[in-house]
């Protein structure tokens, strides 16, 4: 493939993207496999590259045994493209939380719906496993709706809130010591209960917000950073 004019490297980064996608790789050919394949400048490449690098695709590493590596598709580089956005919109820790309200007791519901319909919940106990605390377990609600956008898309907002609250030092007892905890919630959705599953998970992170409210309302009116 050939590809000319003036956005050749964007072009070329785009046709390096489906190649990844098509044949699997894991580690780009060499640069001078690169050149030949595409059939464009050294310089026309190396901007390419630096695109793909900048959205997290692929890492640069020099001297030898490097090269070009694909990274695996991860939410928290979602969030953090998503946290530019965000800044220079002027949006705030309150607006992801809003969202996250309206989000994740949809996400409830559909776990719910899925256990309903017949689906194992996943046989776990989120008290007793590490994987369903805190965060975790916000995480393998998202997952179990089986939507891998609204699973990219809540894990991202999710990213960003842990940042925000880890970097103002916020316990992490503030989301497990809740009235409406994980386990409340989990039983609905064990229960296949979407109505109930829905309206403790809106409860559950209504308290969280209504604490950080009270204990830390700086903390909600802070505009999202990025870098």
């Amino acid at each position: 493939m050939r590809v000319v004019g003036r956005k050749t490297a964007r072009l070329v980064a785009g046709q390096i993207v489906r190649d990844i996608t098509a044949e699997g790789l894991n580690r780009l050919p060499s640069e001078a496999e690169l050149l030949k394949r595409y059939g464009v400048s050294r310089p026309s490449l190396r901007e390419a590259l630096r695109v793909l690098e900048m959205y997290g695709v692929i890492t640069l590493r020099p001297g030898p045994g490097g090269g070009a590596l694909v990274n695996p598709v991860a939410s928290h580089q979602f969030a953090t493209a998503s946290s530019l956005y965000f800044h220079l919109l002027g949006l705030t820790f309150r607006d992801v939380l809003t969202t996250r309200l309206r989000l994740e007791p949809m996400m409830a519901r559909v776990a719910a719906e899925q256990v309903k319909a017949g689906r194992q919940w996943g046989g776990r106990e989120s008290s007793r496993d590490p994987e369903l605390t805190d965060v975790g377990f916000h995480f393998h609600v998202a997952r179990f709706t089986g939507d891998p956008i609204l699973l990219f898309f809540a894990d991202a907002l999710r990213n960003i809130s842990v940042e925000i609250s880890n970097g103002e030092r916020v316990p992490p007892q503030v989301d497990t010591d809740l009235a409406v905890s994980h386990e409340h919630v989990e039983a609905a959705i064990k229960m296949g209960d979407p109505a109930r599953a829905e309206s403790l998970m809106r409860e559950h992170i209504s308290e969280y917000v209504s604490i950080l409210e009270t204990d830390f309302p700086y903390l909600l009116d802070h505009v999202i950073e990025w870098g």
